[in-house]
Parts: structure tokens; C-alpha cells; sequence
């Protein structure tokens, strides 16, 4: 698969950006005609299983992006054994989210059963609409966001002349996706005879759990946010946390579509190349980050609470707005990295692992004094420990021969 043309690119960046700003209007307007009790608990619910979205997906579109191109006889092959791992990973996803209404008391069930299902079928289509793509048929990414856009603005309709309440809305917008993910799978037409070769399974799996474990923990973490909101008595607080998090999400999820498309001409030419003078560039890169992002975000987030706490949720969008460049670079040098060696790979997973730890100690003595605000300034201290551990590994000087997978495994 080559680079995309910059006429389909725009294309496919025009479909996607029809669906993230659907998103972010259909909440304005549902924060405006539902009452505050209820587009809380609409938040809360989204919030809570945001997580539950990268779970479903877990780095199989990254991966598929990453092999296909590189197939050459096995591509039939490889689109199965995604599919049959997305298959897995849903159920897996479902009886997570069993388990949390089961045993976490997070709200009304049903509001939260369709949150969770909703987030999980949003996973699931994303993986279709990037093996659609991995396999020379954008048309279909671009029409799937086009319908799904379509269909949210319709339910806000609903929604905002008092015909869907939160329950009837989400049922709706699930129904949506659950027929688009019905009519991506007919399209792809999977067989299942690469479950039998054990290598292309090993070298799916293995690659798609590494390179989910940051999307991964980049949802646990605002999922966790939430929850200590909920815990710390501010679930009020969640409404502007949630909003923050869809106007950000807008510009981070559309740089990270553009990220996906361009990702096998770019996972292509770092499999071909010595790698020690981009590592040395990365490292010049996190140290200009840390020096100048960490007194930054210290900064901005001890400010907030004076300043901005007294605009209640638009406050919480602006400092989210004003930490979104270093999660935004830290997010760069990670895709780098996961594109790379396969010890690249893992260490950039390791950082996120490492970043999580970080957010769980800070959110449960920052969020309770600080609420919302504090919540975003902990995302944000996150990614500069993320950036912290890829330093530590890319301060040696690398030489390290760029093989993320043997190519025989893949013909």
C-alpha cells in the first residue's frame, strides 16, 4: 500500500472530521436541552467506558496497518486472523463491562450497559474501517463516517426536541454503528485459514498487544478520572471534564487518523533504514519536551484552580486546551517508536504502563482537592512521564538493527 494521494487523503480526513464534529456539536447541543442531571450521567456513563473502546480494538487496526502492506501472499490470511481477534477482544470487552456493572455501582445500568456496549462497538468499527483501508478500499472508511455523522445528528434531533432521553439516545446511536460494522464485515469477506498458521498468529497478536497498550492506557486513565470524580463526591464536575475531553479529542483523534493512513509508507521506511540518527533526533526532541513542558504544565495546572475554576466546565476545556501540546507530542514520539524495532516498540509500551502508575498516584491525591481541573493537569503529568522512560532509553546512543518482523513470516 502506498502513501495516499493528497486528494484521497482529504477525503478520508473530511469523512472522519464530519464525524468528530458532529460529535462535538451533538454534545453542545444535548448539554443545552437536557437537564443537568441528566447529560451529567449521560457524561459519566461515557466517561466511564471510554476505556472500553481501545479494549475492543486493542492495536489491531495499528498492527494491520503495519503487516498488510508488507504481505504479499498472505494478506487473505492476515484479514482473518484480525477479524477473528476483534471477534475475541469483543468478547472480552463485553464481559468486562459485565464485570463493571456488576460489581462497580457506577450509576443506572442500563444508561451505563449501553455507554460500555456503544464504546465497544465504536472499537469494533474502527478496526473494520482500518482493514478496509489496509486492503486498498478507503471508500468504505470515508462512507462508514459519513453514515455514522448522518445518524448522530439525527439522534440529537431527537434528542433535542424532547423525544430521546439519554437511554433512547444512546440505544439509537448503538443501533447505527451495530449495522455499520454488520455491513464492513460482509464487505471484507474473512476466511479463517490463517488461524492455522501459527506464526502469522503470534506475529499478529504479539504486535497488536504491544501497540495498543498506550491507547489502552490512555483510555483506562480518563476512565479512572472519572470514577475518582464520582469517589471524591464532584461528579458534577465530570460534565466539564467530558466536554474537554470531546473538544480536544477532535484535533488529537483527527491527527491520529492522519498518523494511521500514513502509517505503512512510514512503517515501510523505518524498516529500511539504520535508526541511530532518528534516535538521536527523538532524544534532542524529549529533552527540549521535559525542560520546557514540565514547569509548564506545573504552571498552568497550580494556576487553574485560581483562575479558571470560577468558569466551571469551559474552564476545564481551556486548561485541557492548553495541555493538549505536550500529550500531543509525546503521542508523536511514541507512534515513532511503535513503528520501529520491536524493542522500541516495547519500550514505548512500557512508558505507558509506566504513565498509568503515574496517573493512578497523582489523580488520588490531586483530583479530590482539585476536581476537574486537577484531572486534566494529571493527564498531562502522564505523558511527561511517558516521556521520561523513552528518554531514559533513548539516551544511549542506538544502533540497534530495525527488524520488527521477519519478512518470511508475512509471504
Amino acid at each position: 500500500m502506498r502513501l495516499a494521494a493528497p486528494r484521497q487523503l482529504m477525503v478520508l480526513l473530511g469523512g472522519r472530521a464530519a464525524f468528530r464534529g458532529t460529535l462535538l456539536l451533538a454534545n453542545v447541543v444535548l448539554l443545552a436541552f437536557w437537564s443537568s442531571g441528566d447529560y451529567a450521567g449521560y457524561a459519566q456513563a461515557m466517561g466511564g467506558a471510554a476505556f472500553l473502546t481501545p479494549l475492543a480494538s486493542i492495536g489491531i487496526e495499528k498492527c494491520a496497518l503495519k503487516l498488510i502492506p508488507r504481505a504479499r501472499h498472505t494478506v487473505g490470511l492476515l484479514v482473518g486472523v484480525f477479524v477473528a481477534l476483534a471477534g475475541l477482544l469483543l468478547a472480552v470487552a463485553v464481559v468486562v463491562l459485565a464485570g463493571v456493572l456488576l460489581f462497580g455501582h457506577n450509576g443506572p445500568w442500563v444508561l451505563a450497559g449501553l455507554a460500555g456496549l456503544y464504546a465497544i462497538s465504536i472499537g469494533g468499527n474502527q478496526v473494520l474501517v482500518g482493514l478496509s483501508r489496509a486492503i486498498g478500499k478507503p471508500g468504505r472508511d470515508v462512507a462508514n463516517h459519513l453514515t455514522l455523522a448522518t445518524g448522530l445528528a439525527c439522534w440529537t434531533g431527537a434528542a433535542a426536541t424532547g423525544h430521546a432521553s439519554p437511554v433512547v439516545f444512546l440505544a439509537l446511536c448503538l443501533t447505527n454503528v451495530t449495522v455499520l460494522n454488520v455491513v464492513l464485515l460482509a464487505g471484507l469477506r474473512p476466511g479463517f485459514a490463517g488461524l492455522r498458521r501459527r506464526v502469522l498468529v503470534r506475529v499478529a497478536v504479539g504486535t497488536s498487544l504491544l501497540m495498543a497498550i498506550p491507547d489502552v492506557v490512555a483510555g483506562v486513565s480518563m476512565s479512572l478520572l472519572f470514577v475518582t470524580l464520582s469517589v471524591a463526591g464532584a461528579q458534577a464536575e465530570s460534565t466539564g471534564l467530558y466536554m474537554a475531553s470531546i473538544a480536544s479529542g477532535t484535533l488529537l483523534n483527527a491527527f491520529g487518523y492522519l498518523l494511521r493512513v500514513l502509517q505503512p509508507g512510514v512503517s515501510q521506511a523505518l524498516n529500511q533504514r539504520d535508526l541511530s540518527a532518528a534516535y538521536d533526533r527523538l532524544s534532542r526532541w524529549l529533552r527540549l519536551l521535559l525542560l520546557a513542558g514540565t514547569p509548564y504544565v506545573a504552571a498552568v495546572s497550580c494556576a487553574a484552580p485560581l483562575l479558571l475554576r470560577p468558569l466551571g466546565g469551559l474552564g476545564v476545556v481551556i486548561l485541557y486546551v492548553a495541555c493538549v501540546p505536550v500529550i500531543f507530542a509525546v503521542g508523536s514520539v511514541s507512534y515513532v517508536m511503535e513503528n520501529a524495532t520491536p524493542l522500541a516498540l516495547r519500550v514505548t509500551a512500557v512508558g505507558a504502563v509506566v504513565s498509568l502508575l503515574a496517573v493512578v498516584a497523582l489523580a488520588a491525591v490531586v483530583v479530590p482537592w482539585a476536581g476537574a481541573l486537577g484531572a486534566v493537569g494529571v493527564l498531562a503529568a502522564g505523558a511527561l512521564v511517558h516521556a521520561a522512560v523513552l528518554l531514559r532509553w533513548l539516551r544511549p546512543r542506538r544502533t540497534l538493527s530495525p527488524h520488527p518482523v521477519p519478512k518470511e513470516s508475512l509471504s
